[in-house]
């Protein structure tokens, strides 16, 4: 799999803390402690990895302290209408 620069480079790294610190509730569940920045368009799909309006906070790896779920991992790619795969809607509006 190819390094993603754009996502390692400092200024990225500097805009991602800033979003975090704003708001750690993730845009998915509407749970507390998110740790990574979702991309609301995917990059993979013609989004702006570096556009702060295409981001949003999210679970990742360290998943949701409430639900246990890797929101962003479990999204993937898809657009934010298609939803999870889940029992119920996850998805909220961003502020």
């Amino acid at each position: 799999m190819a390094k993603r620069h754009d996502l390692t480079a400092y200024a990225y790294r500097q805009q991602r803390a800033r979003l975090l610190a704003e708001s750690d509730v993730c845009h998915l569940c509407g749970h507390a402690g998110a740790d990574v920045v979702d991309h609301l368009t995917p990059v993979s799909r013609g989004g702006d990895p570096l556009d702060p309006e295409n981001q949003a906070p999210a679970h990742g790896i360290n998943r949701c302290p409430t639900c246990g779920r890797n929101c962003n991992g479990e999204r993937g790619n898809r657009p934010l209408t298609s939803g999870l795969k889940t029992s119920r809607d996850w998805y909220t509006a961003p502020r």
